[in-house]
């Protein structure tokens, strides 16, 4: 009889101590927040239990019912509890499940881009060279590549000359 209310006592114990450890973390895991009232609930389902199980714990008394219905009473609000705290468990899973899941997308957006010169379209490598984009897409398995000029830039550089050797 005393084991059981130990094991009961240690297991309330660890509860409210897992609470205060994520108490102190709540500013820097907003995925946490839903696992806190989770927990106070856990802990008062089991408390509850604890009133219900053990005889020696007689609050009816102080409270001036009697002993059944106050041990209905108080087995439902634990029954309750339990259900609840469950439920804000298993939501606050499912919202660190769905904040890594973010960040995972976040990670491989920011490693999909290229830091690359606005004017001469190099490109900056992990190290911190700068390397012309032809050496990246030639690294990166791109197709091969070949070179030509467009018909503006030829306009541009060569004037009527490329016009004339067109036609």
């Amino acid at each position: 009889m005393y084991a059981t209310f130990i094991i009961d006592s240690i297991s309330a114990i660890l509860l409210m101590s897992t609470f205060y450890l994520l108490w102190r973390e709540k500013l820097r895991f907003y995925s946490l927040r839903p696992l806190l009232p989770a927990i106070v609930l856990l802990v008062v389902s089991h408390m509850c239990d604890m009133l219900v199980e053990h005889p020696s714990i007689r609050l009816s008394e102080y409270v001036g019912m009697p002993i059944g219905s106050f041990e209905s009473i108080i087995d439902v609000i634990g029954n309750s509890a339990d259900a609840v705290g469950i439920s804000f468990l298993i939501f606050g899973f499912m919202k660190i499940i769905k904040n890594e899941q973010a960040e995972e997308r976040h990670i491989q957006e920011l490693e999909q881009m290229l830091p690359l010169c606005a004017n001469c379209k190099k490109f900056r490598t992990e190290d911190g060279q700068w390397l012309p984009i032809e050496k990246y897409l030639i690294d990166s398995g791109a197709p091969t590549l070949t070179h030509g000029i467009c018909p503006e830039c030829a306009d541009k550089l060569y004037g009527d000359t490329f016009n004339k050797q067109r036609q």
